[in-house]
This record gives structure tokens, sequence and C-alpha cells, in this order.
């Protein structure tokens, strides 16, 4: 499988096919502090903006959910539309694709939040 790499710029990025697509880090993003997983995931994702990847530690299939908006506190939180409960009780947040593509799109000319990633070897 390939792997994100940092290129020239300091984005993350995949390549898919001969195309370089740049890879949205949600645990940079939100400021999650936990350690990486050795082994995860790229979602590939197609917005009005183009493809990007979404890097995620466990891929957990399809289910169909009813999605709940989201109150007052979370209404600012970049790329997340609405919330959602899932069988076992827990609260899954759901992503506004076009909304992260927005952020990579705007990653792509300046030295946003997501261009401040860190990076371990």
């Amino acid at each position: 499988g390939q792997h994100v790499r940092v290129d020239k710029n300091g984005r993350h990025v995949v390549e898919l096919r001969g195309n370089v697509l740049p890879v949205v880090r949600l645990r940079s993003l939100y400021s999650v502090e936990s350690t990486l997983p050795e082994r995860t995931s790229v979602v590939v994702v197609a917005s009005s903006k183009g493809q990007y990847g979404i890097e995620v530690e466990v891929l957990m299939g399809q289910q169909q959910t009813v999605i709940k908006p989201l109150g007052r506190l979370f209404k600012t939180l970049r790329g997340i539309s609405g919330s959602s409960i899932l069988g076992s009780g827990e609260v899954a947040l759901i992503l506004d694709v076009g909304s992260l593509g927005d952020l990579v799109t705007a990653d792509l000319h300046s030295s946003s939040h997501l261009n401040r990633t860190e990076v371990t070897p």
C-alpha cells in the first residue's frame, strides 16, 4: 500500500495511480493528542475542489444512520457537519467532505493550520 509522506512544502500527501493527493490528518486538524498507530489508512474522497485523502485509523464499513445537527458548542468545528449515535451507543462525528476539501485547497495556497502538523520520523 501507499504511505503518507511529507512533500517539499511540508504538506502530507499520498500518491494514487500517478497522482499526488493532499491528505488531511484529522488528529492534527483537531489537535488530538495521542500516539498514531503504526498502520493507518487513507480514504480518498472527491469534493468540488477535487480528490484528496483523509487519514483514518480504523475503517468500520458502511452504516445507515440518522445524522443529527451539531449543538451550539460544536457548530464552529471546521469539517464536521453533524453527529450520530452508533448501535454501540458511541457518538460518531459526521465529516463534511466539501468543507474539508475547502481546507485542503486553502492549504495548497497558504500556510494554514494543516501546514503546521508535526511529523515524526
